[in-house]
């Protein structure tokens, strides 16, 4: 295998895992869990694919006698200056990673605050008083009846 064509299998790989953190994002906004459980499993298996598709890069690097990742790639640009193709590839990989990263680091923060608003619903559901007669809801969340007589019970 090239470095060329190497970085053009990374460069869609990155495209199609830029294109599943956006819709990882639509969904965390939507609140919907279903498409978060498969996108999740794709996204597992889609970073074990690039991470692969790296330590092939690697290897053709090292068969070079170069580095691995981008002191590598970055030396056998300098070393082939007129192979524009490869050079071209390569920035555009390094700006996907840069889009991936941020998307990923914002839906993590879409994460952490589903996580948290989850937490002050819940909070607020058990109820945080000492009196089992104040909490709206028990540990097993069944209702518990604040007093001897449910309103649903008069209706």
């Amino acid at each position: 295998m090239t470095l060329k064509s190497l970085l053009e299998g990374e460069l869609a790989q990155m495209g199609d895992f830029i294109k599943l953190l956006k819709e990882e994002q639509g969904a965390l906004t939507a609140g919907d869990t279903e498409a978060l459980e498969a996108l999740s499993a794709t996204k597992v298996a889609l970073v074990q694919t690039l991470n692969r598709s790296g330590e092939a890069r690697n290897v053709v690097l090292r068969s070079a006698g170069l580095e691995n990742d981008r002191p590598g790639v970055e030396a056998w640009i300098r070393g082939n200056p007129k192979d524009l193709a490869v050079q071209q590839l390569w920035n555009s990989l390094k700006v996907a990673v840069v889009e991936a990263r941020e998307l990923n680091l914002l839906n993590g923060k879409l994460i952490a605050m589903r996580l948290q608003h989850n937490q002050q619903t819940l909070s607020a559901l058990l109820s945080t008083s000492t009196t089992p007669q104040s909490n709206l809801y028990g540990p097993d969340g069944q209702p518990t009846q604040l007093s001897g007589r449910r309103i649903i019970d008069a209706a």
